[in-house]
């Protein structure tokens, strides 16, 4: 409703208000984009039988259908177990995320900085999440989530090519080489952007049993600080087929 200016949606004070995902179209800076709205998620003891199980349903549905997803967080509460629920689902789907939290005007103690590392210590897993200070009520931030929002979309559109790939990669492999497995090491051939919406990049290796967590974060981090990606997962795919 902020976003919007108008009561498009409805609410109240009392949880559970909001049971269906409503689908509500706007024109952003001529762009065409439809914000769904959705039932909050509940911790799953809490959810009631019924009604409400069939909105938690439709609210995680919404998410595989969404580009963006905008993860609103309550500052009273700050981040619930259930709040890194929902974003390990966001992440598992591959969907882009803002994390907006809620509520500023009641927050007496604005120290951001101190609030974004809590935040970040609680979301490691989408440390690459922007993250918005926002008041429904009073309409403070609100103006900067659908800029942000559709910043995170044209990110997971972002496609490079592979001379910009294999640069970022050489320069990767000479400032850190792969670690060692017993007598093998990882060699990467070669790497390039595959996908977008999410974006992915494929390298082919000569085993990709060899590819520790570690170094695919590494390589991750790598790409991010070279082109951005900003809000959105990446996809790392290592293939060993296809011969020398």
């Amino acid at each position: 409703n902020a976003i919007l200016g108008e009561k498009r949606s409805i609410v109240s004070d009392v949880p559970g208000t909001t049971r269906d995902a409503i689908d509500t179209k706007v024109d952003f800076q001529g762009n065409s984009v439809v914000i769904i709205d959705t039932a909050g998620i509940r911790r799953r003891g809490q959810v009631e039988v019924g009604v409400e199980r069939y909105s938690v349903m439709r609210a995680l549905r919404a998410i595989d259908r969404c580009d963006v997803a905008l993860l609103v967080l309550d500052a009273t509460e700050l981040v619930t177990a259930q709040d890194t629920h929902v974003a390990g689902y966001i992440q598992q789907a591959l969907k882009g995320v803002v994390l907006v939290v809620n509520k500023w005007d009641t927050v007496t103690d604005k120290n951001t900085t101190a609030w974004l590392e809590t935040i970040r210590m609680s979301f490691k897993f989408i440390d690459y999440a922007p993250v918005l200070f926002i008041s429904a009520l009073t309409g403070q931030g609100v103006d900067g989530i659908m800029p942000m929002a559709y910043q995170v979309y044209t990110e997971r559109l972002k496609r490079l090519t592979d001379i910009e790939v294999r640069g970022v990669i050489q320069q990767a492999l000479a400032a850190h080489p792969p670690p060692r497995r017993g007598t093998r090491q990882l060699v990467i051939k070669s790497g390039s952007q595959t996908d977008i919406n999410p974006p992915a990049f494929t390298f082919r290796v000569n085993d990709s049993r060899l590819v520790h967590f570690s170094y695919r974060r590494y390589l991750e981090n790598q790409l991010r600080q070279a082109f951005g990606f900003d809000g959105t997962p990446i996809r790392l795919v290592f293939s060993s087929g296809g011969g020398s």
